[in-house]
């Protein structure tokens, strides 16, 4: 086997696991995807933001009348969502019912409109939606996993 340079490699193949990453094409898609249906609800004030699975971004877009807030919220819930493999509306509903255990996890922010990505079982990164109320931002990160992915958030 040989390595991207052409060198032979020192690692064994079967060593490392092959797993899927979240490309830029991909994320530009969601991205997309997540504007539009909030154009489709008549909305020019969210912001859709995509990150691989160690909460790094890699697309993002604000619309027009989006407050500088909301950009900070977008990014911490799609990277809360990809780190912790799972809807922030998860989180949120646990603070909720008590468990504020929740409030010391680092990088947690238990807000909803923050998607995980899941690609084959397993969560490959984080769709955040941030600027309506934390419902239709939930709802419209769903309906863009839905268009480009499939179903793709959940538990893995």
């Amino acid at each position: 086997m040989t390595d991207r340079t052409g060198q032979e490699a020192t690692v064994l193949e079967d060593e490392l696991p092959t797993r899927y990453v979240l490309t830029l094409a991909v994320a530009q898609r969601l991205v997309a995807a997540g504007l539009a249906q909030a154009e489709q609800r008549g909305l020019n004030h969210l912001v859709v933001g995509v990150c691989d699975e160690a909460g790094r971004l890699i697309s993002f877009a604000r619309q027009d009348a989006a407050e500088p807030a909301a950009i900070d919220m977008c990014l911490a819930k799609a990277r809360t969502a990809a780190i912790f493999t799972r809807p922030t509306k998860e989180w949120k509903e646990r603070l909720l019912a008590g468990n504020t255990w929740v409030l010391g996890m680092p990088n947690m922010h238990p807000i909803e409109g923050g998607q995980n990505i899941v690609v084959a079982g397993r969560t490959v990164g984080g769709l955040g939606i941030a600027g309506g109320s934390g419902v239709l931002d939930t709802e419209i990160g769903q309906a863009a996993l839905a268009e480009v992915i499939g179903t793709g958030t959940g538990t893995p």
